[in-house]
């Protein structure tokens, strides 16, 4: 009989509680309520850390924000720098060298799909920078895709197109190096086609090229006795 006047009791001061409502209880509802009270405190103990994650987040996600609006009027003003954002893809490269190769992959290691003239045009799908450098996904056709080392294309294309020959005027020593102090490799018949490679001047003022034969063997000759197309 007396356990069941304390259930009772209980029960009163929880409905006080919960409703506002002022209700005479007994005296030995005080342990019952103590209970209830420590119970709310036990839930606010919990909810305690929540709550502070919560706003941890709300100031993190505020921090980013403020960045990003940043970042944005920066864009907005053209002062974003080239560490700032990733370059965009273009749409089109345009090949700079003779006889570039497009591979199937990315790396001159693997298998070669095509071989492009100098001043070709290629539409960019994607790109990728390998431990050896940037190359760009190209496509050939809607069946055919391969990569392209970035090195041997422009993004714009050239209105003068660079020298890929250089035709000997007459007879020509192909030498080591852009001198007459360096041994003659072999004579150049007059009329030769040769694959230009690049121009030097040395400190004789002399302007010399760089060509390369048919055989693939290198080396310097004079300008006076060539020309370059």
């Amino acid at each position: 009989m007396f356990k069941s006047k304390k259930i009772v009791a209980a029960l009163a001061v929880t409905v006080g509680l919960a409703t506002g409502i002022g209700m005479s209880t007994p005296a030995n509802t005080s342990a019952n309520s103590n209970v209830l009270l420590a119970s709310v405190d036990w839930v606010k103990s919990q909810l305690s850390p929540v709550n502070s994650r919560i706003s941890q987040l709300e100031q993190t996600v505020q921090s980013q924000q403020t960045q990003i609006n940043a970042l944005k009027e920066k864009i907005d003003n053209g002062d974003v720098g080239s560490g700032d954002v990733t370059p965009a893809l273009p749409s089109t490269v345009y090949t700079i060298n003779d006889n570039v190769t497009i591979h199937s992959g990315a790396t001159r290691q693997y298998k070669v799909v095509a071989t492009k003239s100098h001043g070709s045009s290629l539409k960019v799908i994607d790109k990728y920078t390998t431990s050896m450098g940037l190359w760009y996904r190209v496509e050939l056709s809607s069946t055919v895709k391969g990569w392209i080392y970035s090195g041997d294309v422009s993004t714009t294309k050239q209105s003068n197109p660079a020298p890929t020959q250089v035709v000997t005027k007459s007879d020509v020593h192909l030498r080591a190096g852009a001198t007459t102090n360096y041994t003659i490799k072999t004579t150049i018949p007059g009329g030769t086609t040769l694959k230009y490679i690049q121009s030097f001047k040395n400190t004789l003022g002399e302007t010399w090229y760089n060509v390369e034969m048919s055989n693939g063997d290198r080396g310097w000759i004079i300008s006076s006795l060539a020309e370059v197309r």
